[in-house]
């Protein structure tokens, strides 16, 4: 984490978080760190309604819950973008900029 000052009269202070995770993490954790808290919360509670769970690590399927606690954590689903963890939930894709919703 860090702090950066944009250039200009403002002079306004950004926080910057910097994320590494592994190569097959990188389309989840570009997913939850590019779209809002309200896009975020949406996309886990579509995958757990359909028996999933999406994380920044992976999307998996299988889930099986009892309650609010996971009794079977569920098998990884081959994602190697971004656009594979939208097709998966039966969504269309949204860019970056446009996951705000």
């Amino acid at each position: 984490m860090g702090v950066c000052k944009l250039p200009g009269d403002d002079k306004k202070h950004r926080r910057i978080d910097i994320i590494v995770s592994p190569y097959s993490e990188y389309p989840c954790a570009l997913v939850h760190f590019t779209g809002s808290g309200h896009f975020n919360r949406s996309m886990r509670a579509l995958a757990k309604k359909k028996g999933m769970s999406l994380s920044e690590h992976a999307l998996r399927t299988g889930v099986v819950r009892r309650g609010q606690e996971k009794i079977h954590e569920g098998t990884p689903l081959p994602v190697h973008s971004e656009k594979d963890i939208f097709d998966h939930l039966g969504l269309d894709y949204r860019e970056p900029q446009e996951r705000d919703y």
